[in-house]
């Protein structure tokens, strides 16, 4: 079921519950609870909906739950020339394996990219055939975006996906369904320093240092999808820093497949 639809449904219930109680087919206070209650629904819907840490429309992953000091860095976007290639530099550096959820469209036109990350022992994973708001498209479209994407990937690494971060990590249980149908496990994250909007590499670095804990899922960005404008510099500067501090507290980097195991 999409969310959309249940948020016009209480909607229009809102408006019907109070034209009732104007015309005295309800109780005014008994409409305008109804209609208040329908509202309410229809918020926290949304806010299960738009929000990353919780499973309610299906199984998402954003964490492990484990005591060893494992930690995951995430990169959205990509590939993304020439930020994707400078920050492959830098975990080759630190010697630290990462997870890439990459958009089809963007890794059509750089295939070479696609490989040279996966050759590099980091993991490949899906965010999207194109970077849209899955929400707000059809369920035909939906699957069509994922399929595509999903397809793309496999095609330029001969390896098949497992995991699929959706756009913004929106979802409902129409999304949940098709990423589970298409052979993925959503997955999200747990700390969220939003470095896209280039606050800083010192900020972006004491954002994860303020939330780090064992099992954490880090959401960082390689890309800047859909419009590939924005550059990356302090994201891949904010890296170092992170793999260094947090290395020094005892943390080891692993992918996404490596910390879904933790969970077994």
């Amino acid at each position: 079921m999409r969310i959309i639809y249940i948020l016009i449904l209480c909607s229009l219930l809102s408006v019907a519950l109070l034209w009732l109680g104007q015309y005295k087919k309800l109780t005014k206070r008994a409409a305008a609870c109804g209609a208040a209650l329908s509202m309410a629904l229809a918020g926290v819907l949304l806010l299960l909906a738009v929000l990353p840490g919780n499973s309610f429309y299906g199984k998402v992953l954003t964490h492990a739950d484990t005591q060893r000091k494992v930690i995951a860095l995430t990169f959205d976007d990509g590939p993304y020339p020439p930020y994707t290639q400078k920050l492959l530099k830098v975990l080759a550096e630190k010697h630290v394996h990462a997870t890439f959820f990459m958009v089809g469209e963007n890794a059509a036109k750089h295939p070479e990219l696609v490989r040279e990350v996966q050759s590099a022992g980091h993991l490949v994973a899906l965010h999207a055939g194109y970077h849209k708001d899955l929400l707000k498209l059809s369920p035909d479209e939906v699957r069509s975006n994922i399929a595509y994407g999903k397809s793309t990937l496999e095609g330029i690494t001969g390896t098949q996906l497992h995991f699929m971060r959706p756009p913004h990590g929106f979802k409902d249980w129409s999304v949940i369904s098709a990423i589970e149908d298409a052979g993925l496990l959503t997955t999200n994250w747990s700390i969220i320093p939003r470095d896209w909007t280039n606050p800083g590499a010192q900020v972006i670095t004491d954002r994860v240092l303020e939330k780090a804990e064992p099992g954490a899922i880090v959401l960082l960005h390689d890309g800047d999808s859909p419009k590939n404008k924005a550059p990356r510099e302090q994201t891949i500067e904010a890296v170092a820093a992170i793999i260094d501090k947090l290395r020094a507290q005892g943390y080891e980097f692993v992918t996404i497949e490596e910390l879904a195991k933790e969970n077994h």
